[in-house]
């Protein structure tokens, strides 16, 4: 016995048998399919509207019923759109008879699968008409018709109710997800099939079905007065696909929208309307091999309305004064149509017909206020309106009833402004549309009285005005309020008998509803005069952390006492001592300490109102007053040797016993620069000091974390001691460091790697003006070399004395050389660049590098800038924010020391721009590419500068003014 029905698909086989054929029924039409739900119910339509499936009789589907091969036979061939010769009367099988009341009607589908070598029967001779089709039947048939019998073969599965030849076949139906196991896991495959089934597994098979061969413009239609629909033979690929329509000759602007299933395509008029003549739909943008037919073409009539009709709610006009009549005008495609009022007269009322264009309603303005033409309740409107020189027309009689009064109200959706979605801060306002009713369901034509007061519940305790508006019901936060809780109210609007109610929904925005005191790092010292900066933390009312600005803005609601210090005033501070600008916003400043060692300063903010009750509290105990107690090393170690005219730096700082930089000497106290040895030559901040240069006073701006610069004059050793002293004695070890002045024998030179260039004939900007010229372009590379003596010691040399005194390389097309030892890519690639250098004895030697060229456009790889500067309307904005970026060659880009704005130089590349942002002060503020400056207009006392690369990335700076 054969296991299955053996499917061979040839590019014959099509699922065009779905298309909406009218048979008259549907699913409705049978009793068993009532409780379907919608997505099945579709499916079952379709299947029933293409007479694929009928009932088992005219009110029963026969949902559960098994169905046998001759059923069976009638779908497959039905599905596959195979020629049935229906006149047929023998069959090539034996038990296959046209006399078989029960199965003889299948004769001519089992002779047509036989026919296209669908099936070769049961048995030999035998077809089987009475058998039944298993479940894993079922899966092989829809599985081969997908085209996917290789990957069904090269399957296995474990399902102990499925044969095992059939495993492969049911594993890749349920990967198809045409059939589904059964509540229990299982597929059930020797089980029969039942109808249901067959319906929506062939139904799922067919949303998949992807036909063979090349494609085919198969129809272009239009579908709207504005639309044209164009249909394929199969899916195509729509990244690729595009179609446009012409008239004759002239092109017509379309947008396009592909359906799911990519079968078809519908083009949407962009500037004008299908009018009559003969159109054009081609396909283009896919492999030529690909498409059999590109083209299809259809003629198209102008609009024309086909019918005219009432759409007013009611037989009923009130009597009122300005009442509009609608009426529909439908073209040949179902729309409105788009003529306007003057193609159409009307009889029976004096008035002209308008067309709106927002819903596309013809519309005819009555007057019926006068009751001795149109009596209460017993006069009558007869209204016939008719499309000029056509037979298109419409007649109604309208009663006329009493004046207008309202029995229903609707308020529209929340409109709240600027995107938001709830108010949350003062000014904020959401507006409701009021719809009125009469008595007889039309609009009321009057507008919504102004007097009318909405209601608010519960209680808005005053932070809400409320008003009606232009047909609108208006809710906004009142002057001077702040939104500082969550929470939805409800608007109710009250006209006669009826109300309405919306929801407003209210949001706390940036007002403090939790106060705390942020980690202080500090040390509070007897005796302290420089100032304090103490952290606040806020937190709105759903614990998301308010920013400094905020803090700022709410500053009047935070109550602050503090003893033990003083609580800092001025400009810069708000009433209560918060810092308004600069690095330190948002803030409470401290302007000096009053409690002596061992005491307490002692700090306490709160706020309470009705609905927030929040405080929080800070003891700093006092330490002993400062002294200075060490002095350190600011950044790196100085080199150690050098040769005569070589120089080398570092930096101090002199720390208090608490760590803390030391600004400023305390009485008695003394830090003392002294240069020991043999060689003089040390400048402090680059102004000549005297040796034995004392500070006693200021260190700030003077000595702290200023260099310290050592020029080698002679040979032999010179130290520098940076000492604390109280009387003349030192009082903590004292910072020392020496540099010897060796002679020039005797040194090592290394060349440094050069790290990869940008090959500039790739970027067509860059081979012009100075991004191509390697003496000054930021895209060229310096040859250098490192000098050490025989110990590996780093050794100061002149500049003069390490450098390059000519240089080539062994493709110029790769990379280019200056005189001066810089590198310029050119192309792909990697080169050999040789350099010549000066040596400190007289002697040169030559070094060779290394050079690979890439073609990656420089972009920038970090972007900074300081968190907070100062406005000068005098500095460029890279300088005023100390901005820098490096790009992905690892080239440095800033304004330099010298005056170049080399940030400005290389914007074509790294496309550093600039936004202004929360500008505080009320005045304006604009930046000007062209010159990289700000300007300032009217009173700002501070704004954000965003600095942004072309690739994204960003940094932020506060500036104060």
């Amino acid at each position: 016995m054969k296991k299955t029905l053996s499917v061979v698909l040839t590019s014959a086989m099509a699922f065009s048998m779905f298309s909406a054929v009218a048979f008259g029924k549907t699913s409705a039409d049978f009793t068993d399919l009532k409780d379907l739900d919608a997505a099945t119910q579709t499916k079952f339509d379709a299947m029933i509207s293409a007479g694929i499936f009928d009932g088992v009789s005219d009110t029963t589907f026969g949902l559960k019923e098994e169905m046998n091969r001759a059923q069976f036979a009638k779908v497959a061939a039905l599905i596959m759109g195979l020629d049935v010769n229906k006149d047929l009367t023998t069959s090539s099988f034996t038990d296959v008879s046209v006399t078989d009341a029960a199965n003889g009607y299948a004769l001519p589908y089992i002779e047509a699968l036989k026919t296209a070598n669908v099936t070769d029967g049961y048995a030999e001779g035998q077809y089987n008409p009475a058998g039944k089709v298993t479940k894993e039947q079922l899966a092989t048939f829809l599985v081969r018709v997908l085209g996917k019998d290789a990957e069904a073969k090269a399957s296995t599965g474990t399902d102990a109710t499925v044969s095992g030849w059939a495993q492969g076949y049911v594993a890749e139906a349920l990967a198809l997800k045409v059939l589904s196991n059964n509540a229990d896991g299982t597929f059930g495959g020797i089980t029969n099939a039942t109808r249901d089934l067959l319906v929506t597994g062939a139904y799922e098979a067919k949303q998949q079905y992807v036909p063979a061969g090349q494609v085919s413009l198969t129809e272009a239609k239009a579908t709207g007065i504005q639309q044209v629909t164009v249909t394929f033979n199969k899916p195509v690929d729509t990244t690729k696909a595009t179609v446009a329509l012409t008239k004759g000759t002239t092109n017509v602007a379309t947008t396009a929208k592909f359906a799911d299933d990519k079968k078809s395509v519908v083009l949407t008029l962009t500037d004008v309307k299908v009018s009559e003549g003969e159109y054009t739909a081609t396909l283009s943008g896919l492999d030529a091999a690909s498409v059999a037919k590109a083209t299809a073409t259809f003629t198209a009539e102008n609009e024309k309305v086909s019918k005219l009709s009432f759409v007013n709610v009611s037989d009923v006009v009130p009597q009122v004064k300005d009442f509009v009549i609608q009426l529909k005008a439908e073209n040949q495609y179902g729309e409105n149509a788009t003529l306007n009022g003057g193609n159409y007269s009307v009889f029976g009322y004096t008035g002209s017909i308008t067309r709106n264009a927002d819903n596309g309603y013809l519309e005819l303005k009555v007057d019926t206020s006068d009751t001795s033409r149109y009596p209460t309740e017993i006069g009558v409107l007869p209204i016939t309106v008719s499309l000029n020189q056509s037979a298109v027309s419409v007649s109604k009689t309208f009663k006329i009833g009493t004046e207008q009064r309202v029995s229903k109200v609707e308020l529209g959706t929340a409109t709240y402004e600027n995107g938001k979605t709830a108010l949350s801060s003062e000014g904020d306002k959401v507006t409701y549309d009021i719809t009125r009713y009469d008595q007889y369901g039309y609009k009321v034509v009057a507008d919504a009285a102004a007097s009318i007061m909405p209601v608010i519940t519960p209680t808005d305790m005053n932070i809400l005005d409320k008003k009606v508006e232009d047909n609108k019901v208006v809710v906004t936060v009142a002057t001077g309020k702040k939104v500082d809780k969550t929470s939805d109210y409800t608007v109710t609007y009250y006209e006669g008998g009826a109300s309405a109610t919306a929801t407003v929904s209210l949001k706390a925005g940036a007002v403090p509803t939790k106060l705390e005191f942020g980690t202080y790092n500090g040390v509070v010292a007897d005796g302290d005069t420089s100032a304090k900066y103490i952290p606040i933390v806020a937190y709105d009312t759903e614990g998301n952390a308010l920013s400094t600005q905020d803090i700022v803005d709410n500053a009047g609601s935070i109550n602050f006492t503090v003893s033990g210090a003083t609580v800092a005033t001025g400009t810069d501070v708000t009433s209560n001592g918060i810092v308004k600008y600069g690095e330190n916003k948002g803030k409470l400043k401290l302007s000096s300490i009053q409690a002596k060692e061992r005491g307490v300063v002692y700090l306490y903010m709160s706020i309470y109102n009705a609905n927030v009750q929040t405080q929080a509290q800070l003891p700093l105990t006092v330490v002993a007053a400062r002294t200075p107690e060490s002095v350190l090393l600011s950044g790196d170690e100085p080199t150690t040797k050098a040769l005569v005219n070589a120089t080398t730096t570092f930096k101090v700082l002199v720390k208090d016993q608490y760590g803390e930089t030391l600004d400023t000497v305390p009485t008695g106290y003394e830090v003392n620069v002294n240069v020991e040895g043999t060689t003089a030559g040390v400048t402090v901040d680059s102004a000549a000091q005297a040796t034995g240069d004392n500070f006693k006073t200021d260190l700030k701006g003077k000595l702290n974390d200023k260099e310290i610069t050592f020029t080698a004059a002679s040979l032999g050793k010179t130290t520098v001691k940076v000492a604390l002293t109280k009387g003349g004695q030192e009082v903590a070890p004292a910072l020392k460091r020496t540099v010897e002045v060796v002679e020039n024998s005797d040194l090592v030179y290394k060349a440094k790697a050069v790290s990869d260039v940008f090959a500039i004939t790739t970027n067509e900007l860059a081979k012009t003006g100075d991004f191509a010229n390697g003496s000054v372009s930021k895209f060229a590379k310096t040859l250098g070399v490192t000098v050490t003596d025989k110990s590996g010691n780093t050794v100061a040399v002149p500049s003069d004395l390490k450098a390059v005194k000519t240089a080539y390389t062994t493709d110029s097309n790769i990379a280019t050389v200056t005189t001066d030892g810089k590198v310029l890519g050119q192309r792909v690639g990697t080169a050999t660049v040789t350099a010549v250098v000066y040596k400190a004895n007289g002697e040169t030697e030559d070094f060779t590098y290394t050079v690979n060229v890439k073609a990656d456009a420089p972009t920038v790889a970090t972007l900074t800038a300081d968190a907070s500067a100062t406005y000068s309307s005098t500095k460029d904005v890279a300088q005023m924010l100390n901005v820098k970026a490096v790009d992905n060659y690892g080239t440095e880009y800033k304004y330099t020391d010298g005056g170049v704005n080399e940030v400005k130089a290389y914007q074509d590349f790294l496309g550093v721009q600039y936004i202004i942002s929360d500008v505080q002060g009320g005045g304006t503020v604009v930046y000007n590419p062209s010159t990289d400056k700000i300007t300032i207009s009217g009173t700002v006392n501070e704004f954000v500068v965003k600095t942004i690369a072309s690739n994204g990335k960003t940094t932020s700076t506060v500036v104060s003014n």
